[in-house]
């Protein structure tokens, strides 16, 4: 089973299959504020971006929103972080019936800020050709990511350098019993200590109903392990 397929019988409603002009693939899982990406390449094709080429199946990157992602290089050069020059990224799709060119500006780190998490910040320029009212109906009627779960070997170390990154107020970060919640406008970013792994990882994405359900749907390796 391929993992549109996965998420289609899953009661997802899939976006139609895009091309990047950097040469990756993608689906879109979309939800309220946010969405959740299926990347990668068509079989038979060539990988060309080697970010994700070399990564596992799995839940690999968090990708943060910025209004304007040359204000978002900056700040993050004056904070110290390593950063690429801001890139142009795009793919064709349709809006009413038109053909349209879905544009995007990103900002990638050199080195990531945190080992084992790929972390950049994506600019949309035309975000109603992504948040279409017809892929943002599901037939599980989930539609809103409400938690992030990363493991990582220290959790107050991590929350401080996401801080800096977010650019987040100490308000906005809450210790609790076996985690540090940071909560992001729209979902929760929670961090669990993991003393036995010496790199941090995505653990599970929370996905809900709007008014809420009893039970979540939680994206985690067990979902992932047929693909």
């Amino acid at each position: 089973m391929n993992l549109g397929n996965l998420f289609a019988n899953s009661g997802f409603t899939l976006t139609p299959l895009a091309r990047h002009n950097l040469g990756s693939s993608n689906q879109l899982i979309m939800l309220d504020t946010t969405y959740i990406e299926l990347l990668g390449w068509e079989p038979g094709t060539k990988p060309q971006r080697a970010e994700i080429a070399n990564q596992q199946i799995g839940l690999d990157a968090l990708v943060f929103r910025t209004e304007d992602a040359d204000t978002c290089y900056e700040q993050l050069k004056q904070q110290g972080f390593d950063v690429n020059p801001v890139q142009d990224l795009s793919r064709e799709s349709e809006f009413m019936g038109t053909k349209v060119l879905v544009q995007f500006k990103t900002v990638r780190f050199t080195k990531q800020p945190i080992e084992g998490l790929r972390i950049y910040f994506c600019e949309h320029l035309n975000p109603e050709y992504v948040w279409q009212s017809n892929w943002l109906n599901h037939g599980n009627q989930l539609n809103r990511l409400k938690k992030i779960t990363v493991t990582t070997p220290n959790a107050l170390a991590t929350s401080n350098i996401f801080a800096k990154v977010l650019n987040s107020n100490s308000g906005d970060i809450n210790p609790k019993d076996d985690s540090i919640e940071i909560q992001l406008p729209n979902l929760t970013l929670s961090l669990l200590s993991d003393t036995q792994s010496k790199l941090s990882q995505i653990l599970s994405a929370c996905l809900v109903k709007n008014p809420p359900d009893p039970v979540d749907f939680i994206i985690n390796k067990p979902f992932l392990a047929d693909i």
